[in-house]
């Protein structure tokens, strides 16, 4: 097995919390312009959750 560093192992699940924080916290302190912001950082989970689903549902058809 590879040695993994922190940094390989915790960077992504790090990044989507940040992102996910900075959608909380501008759908609730902003005004405006920060709505839209909102939506698109709290969607970018989602994109990320439904690409690695939908890509491990395509190479479990491929292996079978």
């Amino acid at each position: 097995m590879p040695d993994k560093t922190a940094k390989k192992i915790w960077g992504a699940p790090l990044m989507l919390g940040i992102i996910i924080l900075f959608g909380l916290l501008s759908a609730l302190l902003g005004t405006g312009i920060w709505y839209p912001l909102s939506w698109a950082a709290m969607l970018i989970p989602l994109v990320v959750i439904s690409w690695f689903f939908w890509k491990s549902k395509v190479s479990n058809k491929k292996a079978t």
